[in-house]
């Protein structure tokens, strides 16, 4: 995100071409009572990965893993009315843990030693009316779209059950 950002948050008047010379194209946009809202995000993430496995000659019998991610995110709201000009807006900036773990794994396989694939799978016809059990499509709730909706904005981590997302038909 362009570090001019955090200052056209804080300017208002501004018009809307002035501001996408500036920023770019935003992420996401929403409808607003008198005007609309547009959205920017930046993201950075590092990722710390360390593992080793027990096997020889390419046999892998345990694996121990361990990962941590840093995350460090840019978010800018910025509110225009009718007549094109930003009313104001909010940036915010964080930084931190991701989330992390760590497994170990122990590994058996089992293979088949025969081949017959073609004779157990599914016939084309099993799923001739799977497509009128499938749920609704998302797009049916278009106005609740986080992406270009009149619902309003959110930022990507923003967990699936909650706000507008928590409306879309799945």
């Amino acid at each position: 995100m362009s570090p001019a950002a955090p200052q056209i948050a804080a300017e208002t008047a501004l018009p809307l071409g002035e501001v996408l010379a500036r920023l770019g194209p935003p992420l996401r946009i929403s409808a607003l009572p008198g005007g609309f809202a547009l959205a920017w995000e930046y993201w950075e993430i590092r990722e710390n990965l360390l593992g080793f496995s027990l096997g020889a000659m390419g046999v892998d019998f345990l694996s121990i893993d361990w990962g941590e991610a840093h995350a460090r995110s840019q978010f800018l709201l910025l509110n225009f009315n009718d007549e094109h000009r930003l009313t104001g807006g909010s940036y915010q900036a964080r930084e931190g843990v991701a989330g992390g773990g760590g497994s170990v794994q122990p590994f058996v396989s089992i293979v088949p030693v025969v081949d017959i694939e073609d004779m157990v799978e599914h016939l084309p016809q099993h799923a001739w009316g799977r497509g009128q059990l499938e749920p609704l499509p998302i797009s049916l709730n278009r106005k609740q779209s986080p992406d270009q909706g009149q619902g309003g904005v959110s930022q990507r981590d923003t967990p699936v059950g909650i706000g507008q997302q928590a409306l879309e038909l799945r």
